[in-house]
């Protein structure tokens, strides 16, 4: 709707209850897009005492939400039609809003005062509404941290080079969350264009990042006089360049956006402590602990904290344990294959295995607000088998 009154129009106050519950009023205009104005413009607003708009009509762009994507489609529906009745009444005789004895009396009113609880969804997680990235997410520990972060609240965006299997990572969260704001986004981490237009699909779709998780993987196993140079090259463009590729962009765009941010490597024990016949494994987790920290130094003074995480054995749903690294384990120490496993678990100290959401809840705990001063660190998650010293 084109409307050189549009200003006018949404002058007048709330025109029904819903409007006040969800949108929290009408939409706040705006004539420019920019940021202090924008800011000025929702400061004059709260110090009249209203609450901060969810819905907002740019001058020339169109009308914009900002609030809980579960309430994107409802709120979209009251803004709209708010609008539209707002035309056609100045058309028949002006605007009746809500008078300010009913504004009150719907504040106070038991139900609607219900109904805006549930609008705020107070029972938040605590990565509620922050959008985050997890590369690597259509398996193994990349899928069950993007499951974690959308546990605790974030509009997460799965990205892999196997876009059915992000699509399964998605379709696996919305199943247990629906209303979840997740999407599938194909991405190959060793590709300068393919980075950037991943993190283009991400800003078209949510308009900002706050969380970069990179766990896109491999690890070829070989003993050193075996290892094809192809393999080692490989790990090193995967495990390297695909987190520095990544790393950059989400930089670049959370200096940008100047409200912090956080970035996690996820590593292994393995970059702690090596492991036999594993080089390129050994040399890439390693690199990207001291990348991390390298990155935190640089990013610090923008509000970014980067860390990483480097999780012991993780064997469910993952791609690195498949039936042939676990032959190969199997011969490097002289055990049955179904012994792995088991062989693993009894190395660590609490003698538990390691599952995807204990990864995934130590990635949550470094992109939460309680990590706050922690950054440039290494968070061990391994049932106690590698000591940091």
């Amino acid at each position: 709707m084109v409307r050189s009154d549009a200003a006018g129009l949404l002058a007048a106050g709330p025109l029904s209850p819903d409007e006040m519950v969800y949108a929290n009023g009408p939409a706040l205009w705006l004539e420019r897009p920019e940021a202090k104005v924008i800011q000025a413009k929702i400061r004059k607003h709260l110090d009249t005492g209203q609450a901060i708009p969810r819905a907002y009509l740019m001058k020339s762009i169109g009308l914009l939400l900002a609030c809980n994507p579960a309430t994107t489609a409802t709120i979209e529906s009251i803004a709209a039609g708010s609008m539209r009745v707002r035309g056609a009444a100045e058309r028949l005789g002006g605007i009746w809003a809500l008078s300010k004895r009913q504004r009150d009396f719907i504040r106070t009113w038991e139900s609607e005062s219900y109904r805006e609880k549930l609008s705020r969804t107070t029972s938040q997680g605590s990565l509620q509404g922050r959008i985050a990235v997890v590369t690597g997410a259509g398996s193994g520990l990349g899928r069950g941290i993007a499951i974690g972060l959308a546990r605790a609240g974030a509009m997460v965006a799965a990205c892999d080079l196997d876009r059915p299997a992000a699509e399964e990572t998605v379709s696996l969260i919305r199943q247990e969350m629906p209303g979840a704001a997740a999407a599938a986004i194909t991405c190959n981490v060793t590709d300068e264009t393919s980075v950037e237009q991943a993190y283009q699909t991400l800003l078209q779709r949510w308009g900002g990042l706050d969380i970069l998780v990179n766990a896109a993987g491999v690890a070829p196993a070989y003993s050193l006089v075996n290892l094809p140079a192809d393999k080692f090259r490989f790990a090193l463009e995967v495990n390297l360049t695909g987190y520095f590729l990544m790393a950059r962009a989400a930089a670049r765009i959370l200096m940008q956006q100047g409200m912090g941010g956080s970035i996690i490597n996820l590593s292994s024990k393995s970059g702690l402590d090596a492991s036999k016949n594993n080089t390129p494994y050994n040399a890439t987790k390693a690199g990207e602990i001291h990348m991390a920290r390298g990155w935190a130094m640089e990013l610090g003074e923008y509000g970014i904290r980067v860390n990483s995480v480097c999780p012991g054995n993780v064997f469910e749903g993952s791609k690195i344990w498949n039936p042939e690294y676990i032959k190969v384990c199997a011969k490097k120490y002289g055990i049955k294959p179904e012994e792995v496993i088991p062989y693993y678990v009894n190395k660590t100290i609490l003698k538990r295995e390691i599952k995807r959401q204990d990864i995934a809840d130590a990635v949550v705990f470094l992109c939460s607000d309680q990590a706050r001063t922690i950054t440039g660190q290494t968070l061990v998650a391994d049932s106690g088998q590698v000591m940091v010293r």
